[in-house]
């Protein structure tokens, strides 16, 4: 009976001993389960609190918008000067031609002329083709006496007056008669290279029009 009692009681407390250990072993994993959960929590308040408002997202990204909203614009005007086709009343009317480069490049005035300062075609709603005409041809005399050592002059100008309005010529050659691409327009936007685009337009007009590019 005495061994049979020590035996009981050893079997109780090993028991007793197993049960404490689950018990204790549950409440230690449901402990880091809380724990868990609190960190995640934390992280993100943290991450909220250091996250700028939305307010204030929203303003940083309208204002890089707003910032690059002109250049995008350039980007389009350039793109569309480029793509546009030419109808066969565009290659034989040079006016007309001008007229679709005025709308598509926005542009007040487009006048193509020769370095006698003859006007050989504008766009319908260009005032004073002549005097502009004959003003570029001083300033061919200011683009051949800046030409470098190596002969390289000036294939780009472009200009500003006082009120804001901005003068671009594109200067090239058709069979060997240097001629005058200009562009006017009060967008102060506009660089040396915004009448490249379409500056391939008219040379194609030209290679297959009559148009006399010479007094």
């Amino acid at each position: 009976m005495t061994i049979f009692a020590i035996i009981t009681a050893l079997g109780a407390s090993l028991f007793l001993l197993m049960a404490g250990y689950l018990s204790g072993l549950r409440v230690g994993t449901q402990e880091r389960e809380r724990l868990r959960g609190e960190v995640g929590r934390l992280a993100i308040v943290t991450q909220q609190r250091d996250a700028p408002p939305q307010s204030e997202a929203d303003g940083l990204r309208s204002t890089i918008q707003e910032m690059l909203a002109p250049l995008v614009e350039r980007e389009r005007v350039s793109l569309d000067l480029a793509q546009f086709n030419i109808s066969v009343g565009e290659r034989r009317d040079l006016s007309r031609l001008l007229d679709t480069i005025a709308t598509v490049g926005h542009f007040k005035t487009v006048l193509l002329s020769n370095e006698e300062g003859l006007p050989l075609a504008a766009n319908r709603g260009t005032r004073n083709a002549e005097r502009l005409a004959a003003s570029l041809t001083r300033l061919a005399l200011v683009v051949d006496q800046t030409a470098g050592a190596e002969g390289h002059s000036p294939v780009s100008i472009l200009l500003r007056d006082a009120s804001d309005a901005t003068t671009l010529c594109r200067i090239f050659r058709v069979r060997g008669q240097r001629l005058f691409f200009t562009a006017q327009s009060n967008d102060l936007r506009l660089t040396s290279t915004d009448l490249d685009p379409a500056l391939a337009k008219v040379e194609a007009a030209l290679s297959t029009n009559d148009v006399a590019i010479s007094a």
